[in-house]
């Protein structure tokens, strides 16, 4: 565990089992003050949970999954331009064909939007998405582009980062992302 790089807010992870998830934070349990680290899946339903740090950073166990490549519990995943191509590819590895093309659609939004850097771009799919994007999507863009949406509903979240987006458009001259 010493040798890992400690997890940070926004990052991305595979878990050996091939699911992404993102990292919200790394808490500290109030009694025992042990590192907590809390991650959100990228898929399904977007649950948000809870692990102990040296669980999390730890190898897998290759007595109880010895056909399992991965070294790591869970590897630092760089999301870029064919971020997308790479989760499928991993998820077919590891899952059902059936199972992997609902959970890539169900993200589809999300992935495009994390995967583009022009906020024209960005803007455009959220747009174009509107139907189909989630609170928890609204609020993983929102860390993306470095704001929290502090909306009650799921309109007045989609509102706010319109309003970020739009905003940087106006404003910045040189993108930041």
């Amino acid at each position: 565990m010493e040798n890992r790089a400690m997890p940070r807010a926004g990052e991305f992870y595979m878990h050996f089992k091939g699911k992404l998830y993102q990292i919200v934070t790394v808490a500290i349990h109030t009694e025992t003050e042990e590192p907590l680290v809390v991650y959100q899946a990228m898929y399904g339903t977007f649950k948000t949970y809870a692990r102990p740090l040296a669980m999390f950073l730890s190898e897998v166990d290759h007595e109880k999954y010895p056909d399992v490549q991965q070294i790591y519990r869970f590897r630092k995943v760089e999301l870029c331009e064919n971020a997308e191509a790479e989760l499928v590819d991993e998820v077919t590895a590891q899952e059902n064909e059936c199972d992997e093309k609902e959970e890539t659609a169900d993200i589809e939004p999300l992935l495009k939007f994390l995967d583009e850097t022009d906020l024209h771009e960005r803007l455009n799919i959220l747009l174009q998405y509107r139907d189909q994007i989630t609170e928890t999507m609204l609020e993983s863009m929102g860390m993306a582009m470095d704001c929290v949406l502090n909306g009650k509903t799921l309109e007045e979240k989609y509102y706010e980062l319109d309003k970020v987006i739009r905003t940087k458009l106006q404003y910045e001259k040189k993108p930041r992302i």
